[in-house]
């Protein structure tokens, strides 16, 4: 029987869906549409009515079927509407039934809670019940442990005041070994009862101790100062020896106080001596010091020893003090002599010192060293950083070694004078013996002077090696030929390449001296040590050999230039072979650059850089003295291009000159090469092109050049010996063409060109691409034709290359 409430709101819902659509949210309708996996077009989120019924009656002869369709939808209408009255009524039983599951829950959980609630209080009670019975139990176990703590205290002080008396009676008699064993008692014994101060009697107690500890102390004191002092020491050895074991029990400084008395009366006939008399105050007697140490150390092993427990380095406490009376003596002295400073006798005093250090450490930090993975090797090897004795006196030399570099820089100045005035010829190796010999003395003067100090001293000795490797440098520049020398000389030659190498040298030896100097220096000081002016100093000496030797190597091709230049070549009537010009190339570098490969055989890099620089510039050089030679026929033109190739073979061979081998030359300087002679072949190539058509040596010339510019292309006509009006009728042609084709837009040269193959000379019919195409290829034929020639011509230059 469904509720009246219920049915009323079904039917309230039944009206409510007549004449009204429900909407829901698309995200809603699309997961719906996803669980019911609805197939239907009526089931579906985008449903369109227009569409549905397009496609229920495609056709007007399917509206006959429109009744049959209409009473079906009637009925799926009415069974939705049925099925959903019968879920809103499962709704709402549901929604009634939940109401009272939750209040049966909320009883439920009320009981639940006053069931604790009773249960906790049975706890309690339990609790105040438990606590009553044990009450007394808890008080007697207070009182046991009291009593117990008490009876303890008792037996304490008991054995306390025992070992007290017992004290007094052993010390009296000096019974040491048994007193250091009643002190070790009585130290463990006075730990229980620094708490219990409070109480008189036992504060009283307390000080009574202290103060028979204080009078032991003393009297040791006197014993050690009779034995000592008075003289008693051989028939006291075993006495004092007990006494150091209560000395080593007692609270307090009284170990320190015992060793620091024993060293002040064995150093005091030392200060004595050394301080009080100015005769053996200087540093010419500090090997006496040291000599008296070495005899109080033997009396020390000998007899005294056996007193001293070993743990208490009694030996090393004295060396320790020692040594700091040393180093203030050796203050003073250095202090009056630094005004007129005996600089030998420094040094001689300052490797005593450290032979001395390492002596000490060897005897004192060897064994804690060896342990630790660092102990010094040899008899007289400086101590390690970490060792007690590193630098302890000779520290207070380092301001005074100022005076060994002002020394060394002397030195170092008179040696530099006498390389200035020694002929540079007289070397036999491949660098300047000069250069090998100093950096043999900087390493020398660099490891001694390590030894001495590795701060501020040996970073003044880091700025005196930049300052004379500086004066090296610019003394090897002055090595080098005057300018006003038009013509070197074979020595000159020489002279030129041992300086080259000897800067190269130098180079890479100051990147080793500066790894070197910096890996000494202390830590500090480590970010000073920069050469980098000094190797760019040397840098430039040879960057500046290597550009006079070409220059000197250019200069004497001069008159083969020369003789180029007066050469008739606007009259020339035919090709023949190389001209002479380029035999007297041949043979001048062939005897010049001899030298220089010989000289460099051990310096590839800088034999390399000559040859980039010396065809870079030469070629160069050669192309503005085609310049020079106008008119240029044609027939002149196309001799020059002979020539041309003839220079590019010699100067190919040249980079492997005294070579052991064939060898191929280096790619970069085949590029080098092969660029300059493209530009001069260029050049030559427009100067071969007749004028006539105007319109082809245009082509010819924007072809190579790509330079619109109308000076250039009139210098090449002047260098062709045309007239001004032959002149003015191709540049009018030029200036049309370069308007017309948009300047670069067409003519760009795209990477140049190469070889004389690649261009020739056409009949002098048509104007357009096709001629021009027909004119390098009768060029091509024409080099080929007179390519033997080149070879035949330098045969014999070739293998006297390969001979020398």
């Amino acid at each position: 029987m469904v509720p009246p409430a219920a049915a009323d709101a079904v039917d309230r819902f039944e009206q409510e869906v007549k004449h009204e659509t429900i909407s829901l949210s698309p995200d809603l309708d699309h997961a719906m549409s996803n669980i019911l996996e609805a197939k239907d077009h009526l089931d579906s989120c985008s449903f369109d009515p227009v569409e549905y019924i397009n496609l229920m009656f495609p056709a007007e002869a399917d509206l006959d079927t429109a009744d049959p369709v209409l009473t079906k939808l009637r009925k799926r209408i009415n069974a939705m509407d049925r099925e959903m009255r019968e879920l809103v009524r499962s709704q709402t039983e549901a929604g009634d039934r939940g109401h009272a599951e939750v209040e049966e829950t909320r009883a439920a959980i009320k009981e639940l809670f006053n069931s604790i609630k009773q249960i906790k209080e049975q706890a309690a009670a339990s609790e105040r019940m438990v606590q009553e019975i044990t009450r007394d139990i808890k008080s007697l176990d207070h009182a046991k442990r009291n009593l117990t703590s008490s009876v303890t205290v008792f037996r304490r002080l008991q054995m306390l005041v025992s070992a007290v008396e017992q004290l007094r009676a052993v010390t009296a008699k000096k019974q040491y070994m048994e007193a250091a064993q009643l002190v070790q008692v009585i130290n463990q014994l006075l730990a229980h009862f620094k708490s219990y101060r409070g109480v008189a009697q036992i504060a009283a107690l307390l000080d009574s101790v202290s103060l028979l500890q204080q009078d032991i102390r003393k009297q040791i004191f006197r014993d050690f100062e009779g034995a000592f002092v008075g003289g008693a020491l051989r028939t006291q050895i075993a006495l004092l020896s007990d006494a150091c074991l209560v000395i080593n029990v007692l609270e307090g400084d009284a170990r320190k106080g015992l060793v620091d008395w024993y060293c002040d009366i064995h150093l005091k006939d030392y200060r004595n001596i050394f301080r009080m008399n100015p005769e053996v105050a200087g540093l010419s007697d500090v090997s006496r010091r040291y000599a008296w140490l070495k005899r109080l150390l033997k009396t020390y092993d000998e007899e005294h020893a056996v007193i001293f427990p070993p743990e208490w380095k009694v030996a090393e406490h004295m060396c320790d003090a020692f040594c700091q009376d040393t180093r203030r003596d050796l203050s003073d002295a250095l202090a009056k002599a630094d005004h007129a400073m005996d600089v030998k006798l420094m040094l001689q005093t300052l490797q005593t010192t450290m032979d001395f250090e390492g002596k000490l450490n060897k005897r004192f930090g060897a064994r804690n060293l060896e342990v630790e993975g660092i102990a010094p090797s040899g008899d007289d090897a400086q101590p390690p950083k970490t060792s007690k004795f590193y630098k302890l006196i000779s520290s207070v030399f380092d301001p005074y070694l100022r005076h060994y570099i002002e020394l060394e820089d002397k030195s170092l100045g008179t040696i530099m004078e006498q390389y200035r005035q020694r002929p540079v010829l007289q070397e036999e190796e491949a660098v300047l013996s000069s250069s090998t010999d100093i950096f043999y003395l900087y390493r020398q003067t660099l490891v001694q002077c390590a030894k001495f100090s590795t701060k501020k001293p040996f970073l003044d000795l880091v700025r005196l090696f930049a300052k004379w490797l500086k004066q090296y440098a610019d003394l090897l520049m002055t090595k080098l030929p005057k300018d006003d020398k038009k013509y070197l000389t074979e020595d000159d030659f020489r002279t030129i390449c041992l300086i080259v190498n000897t800067g190269d040298y130098c180079t890479t030896t100051i990147t080793q001296l500066e790894e070197k100097l910096a890996e000494k220096i202390d830590e500090e000081f480590r970010p000073l040590v920069n050469y980098n002016r000094e190797r760019e100093a040397f840098m430039d000496v040879s960057t500046a050999g290597i550009k006079q030797l070409v220059h000197a190597v250019e200069t004497s091709l001069e008159p083969a230039l020369n003789a180029m230049v007066k050469r008739p070549w606007a009259t020339l009537e035919s090709v023949g072979d190389q001209s002479e010009h380029v035999s007297l190339v041949a043979q001048t570098l062939m005897a010049n650059v001899a030298i220089v490969r010989r000289t460099f055989a051990s310096n590839v890099k800088y034999w390399r850089t000559f040859c980039d620089k010396f065809a870079e510039s030469f070629l160069t050089r050669y192309y503005n003295n085609i310049t020079r030679c106008k008119p240029i026929s044609e027939v002149g033109a196309e001799q020059m291009l002979l020539d041309t190739q003839a220079l590019k073979t010699i100067l190919v061979q040249l980079s492997n000159i005294n070579s052991e081998g064939p060898a191929h030359p280096p790619a970069i300087y085949l590029k080098i090469v092969s660029k300059a002679i493209t530009r001069i072949e260029q050049l030559l190539k427009v100067v071969l092109r007749p004028y006539q058509p105007v319109e082809g040596i245009v082509e010819t010339y924007l072809m190579l050049f790509g330079d619109p510019g109308i000076g250039s292309f009139q210098k090449v006509l002047e260098l062709k010996g045309l007239k001004r009006a032959e002149q003015q009728m191709v540049l009018e042609a030029f200036q049309r063409r370069v308007a017309a084709e948009g300047a670069l837009g067409v003519h760009g040269v795209s990477g140049g060109v190469s070889g004389a193959g690649a261009y020739g000379i056409g009949s002098g019919t048509g104007t357009g691409p096709t001629s021009f195409k027909d004119a390098m290829s009768a060029l091509n034929q024409s080099t080929t034709a007179t390519g033997g020639k080149i070879e035949s011509g330098f045969r014999k230059f070739v293998a006297g290359i390969k001979r020398s």
